[in-house]
């Protein structure tokens, strides 16, 4: 079992035009909501690659329960934290000329200190049950910046392993408890560490650094250009197969994934770095957070290139 927890859950909503003209009057060619937020879209993506998967989460008011049924009509296992105030809606606008998403994010209801414990409660009580947690995405207002820290210390605890996704003082404070896998991209990656990973060679001083703190698995994600993974003392550099590319929301989530679906598979780092490269590069050929196809997702496996550095 791979449970995710996303404390800041959405309803995204992706609208397609011809081309964003900022200040001027824009048409929709076409809309579709999807249940999201960074761990439910790992959950998606798990399902759809075979994996046993529950979902954790905070909703609230109607929206919420429109996310909860729809993850249900999926066939998805949920567990929720009843908060005040709606789940959030989050507004993604793809732009057929530039080939290009524009991303406009709500910040989420307010949290108590009451429904944070209950959540961590959850967490406790379902850990011991868990092979891997994924804890990812923005933290909703009111949410100490520890407290991903608390749920990696509570899940491992327990006998979880943990993958954090994160960014900002959630990612800064929640490996100081010493997650097992952590997905920065290269902004989350400068930001935490201080000096600029622009390129390739940023990339792996980020990776050496990040992996001698004592990380198990560092999944660095370059975007299209793929990743930069450390693992045991040894580090790879991945490349991403060519996709015509859809949209771009939830290749990350996506790509961590499949990291985690191939490491449940137990046939190897190299073969869990291909399916993450793959996994990720077949959700940029989806629209929205669609998660990918399996089907896809293997034929792209053997369109990875992966090299020892």
């Amino acid at each position: 079992m791979i449970a995710t927890i996303t404390l800041n859950p959405s309803i995204d909503r992706t609208l397609a035009i011809d081309r964003l003209v900022v200040g001027g009057m824009n048409r929709v060619r076409s809309k579709i909501d999807h249940p999201s937020g960074k761990g439910i879209n790992v959950s998606l993506t798990l399902s759809s690659l075979g994996q046993s998967t529950e979902a954790l989460a905070f909703i609230g008011g109607e929206s919420g329960r429109w996310l909860v049924k729809a993850l249900l009509d999926q066939g998805l296992a949920v567990d929720c934290v009843e908060v005040e105030g709606d789940t959030r809606i989050n507004l993604k606008v793809w732009s057929e000329k530039e080939r290009q998403s524009t991303e406009i994010n709500e910040p989420g209801p307010l949290v108590t200190e009451k429904e944070l414990a209950e959540l961590k409660s959850k967490v406790f009580t379902k850990a011991k049950h868990w092979d891997w947690v994924v804890i990812s995405g923005s933290v909703p207002p009111g949410t100490p910046k520890e407290f991903y820290a608390a749920l990696v210390e509570t899940a491992k605890g327990q006998g979880a392993k943990v993958a954090l996704d994160a960014s900002g003082p959630a990612l800064s404070e929640g490996i100081t408890a010493m997650p097992d896998l952590i997905k920065p991209n290269e902004v989350e990656a400068s930001e935490l560490l201080g000096f600029p990973v622009e390129d390739e060679k940023g990339a792996i001083a980020a990776v050496e650094e990040l992996t001698s703190r004592g990380i198990d698995y560092v999944l660095l994600t370059l975007g299209k250009d793929g990743a930069v993974i450390g693992h045991g003392g040894r580090m790879w550099r991945a490349l991403t197969p060519k996709v015509r590319v859809e949209s771009t929301v939830g290749c990350g989530d996506s790509a961590i994934a499949g990291m985690l679906h191939g490491l449940m598979k137990e046939e190897g780092i190299e073969e869990a770095i291909r399916w993450a490269i793959a996994t990720g590069a077949a959700a940029a050929g989806t629209r929205g957070t669609t998660p990918p196809k399996l089907a896809v997702v293997t034929k792209l496996l053997s369109e990875v290139k992966l090299q020892r550095i």
